[in-house]
C-alpha cells in the first residue's frame, strides 16, 4: 500500500488546496489548515477507536490524512496525500491497518476524480 499519492494538477496552489479540501469534506473528513499551506483531515473518533480498537466501524474509525500542496520548478501544482499507518496498527492491529488503507484509497480516488472532472489532472502517481 502506498504511503503517499502525488497529483500533478494544472491549477494554482490555492485552487488545488480548495478542491482537495472539498473532496475530503464530501467523504466526511474535518479539514483544517496545516503547516506551510497544507491540510490535515480527520474522520471518526480517536477515543472510540482506542476503546473499541478494530471493532470501531466505518466512519467512526479514526483516520488522519495529511496533504501537502507544493509547486514544481516548472510551475505545476502538486498535491501530495500522505497516510500514516503506524497509529492504526496500535489502535486496531491488522484490521485497523486495512481500514486505514481503505480510507486512504477512498481519499486518493476522490481527489483524483475532483481534478479529473475539472480537467486539471495532469498525472497521478502513487508512491
Amino acid at each position: 500500500m502506498p504511503a503517499s499519492h502525488d497529483f500533478f494538477v494544472a491549477s494554482d496552489p490555492g485552487t488545488a488546496r480548495i478542491r482537495t479540501a472539498d473532496a475530503l469534506v464530501r467523504l466526511g473528513y474535518a479539514v483544517d489548515g496545516a503547516e506551510q499551506g497544507g491540510l490535515r483531515a480527520t474522520r471518526g473518533s480517536l477515543a472510540l477507536t482506542l476503546l473499541l480498537r478494530a471493532w470501531a466501524c466505518g466512519r467512526s474509525f479514526h483516520t488522519r490524512l495529511d496533504v501537502q500542496v507544493m509547486v514544481t520548478r516548472d510551475g505545476r501544482s502538486v498535491v501530495r496525500l500522505l497516510q500514516s499507518s503506524g497509529p492504526m496498527m496500535v489502535t486496531g492491529g491488522l484490521v485497523g491497518l486495512a481500514r486505514s488503507n481503505r480510507a486512504f484509497t477512498e481519499a486518493a480516488n476522490a481527489i483524483h476524480s475532483v481534478f479529473a472532472q475539472a480537467g486539471e489532472l495532469m498525472a497521478s502517481v502513487p508512491s
